[in-house]
């Protein structure tokens, strides 16, 4: 009797030990994973000026423009976003799908103003807080010179409330 009774206090305790090591590693999990995605939100970017969301606005030929810019969550040196021609006639001043990559201070970028075809290429170069270059339709027919300047926090949000 003695023997089960060892037997038996062998195995609770060897069961409260292994129930305090599963919940001790069920909570460093969470901590990980917690941790991991709000550092991996986006994927990594060799240049910090595109390692956020950010919103740039300036001239695209004559046009006004307003871009907003986000790292993909997926690809290294990659981003995403889209643009509004406020006042254009062009896409009826509806946003305009933009995906492409940067390499140190250039940035390149494919437009899509329905989500499937491309209507057009971004190519410029980051200088400062200004990205400068040239848009080129899909065709080759039409370029045009463009200029954006990153707007700081406080003059993004009231210009995105002006747009609305």
């Amino acid at each position: 009797m003695r023997f089960v009774g060892l037997a038996l206090f062998s195995s609770l305790l060897l069961c409260s030990f292994s129930l305090q090591a599963a919940d001790e590693v069920a909570q460093t999990v969470k901590a990980v994973e917690k941790n991991s995605v709000v550092a991996t939100k986006f994927a990594p970017m060799s240049n910090p000026f595109f390692a956020r969301p950010i919103e740039l606005r300036g001239k695209l030929g004559d046009d006004k423009v307003v871009m907003h810019l986000q790292p993909k969550t997926e690809d290294m040196d990659s981003v995403e976003g889209s643009y509004q021609l406020p006042g254009s006639k062009r896409n009826k001043g509806n946003k305009i799908l933009l995906a492409g990559e940067v390499g140190g201070n250039k940035l390149s970028m494919e437009e899509s103003e329905d989500g499937v075809d491309v209507s057009g290429q971004w190519d410029g170069e980051l200088s400062g807080k200004t990205i400068r270059g040239v848009w080129q339709s899909d065709d080759g027919k039409l370029t045009k010179d463009f200029v954006l300047e990153l707007l700081e926090k406080k003059s993004a949000q009231k210009h995105s409330k002006q747009i609305k």
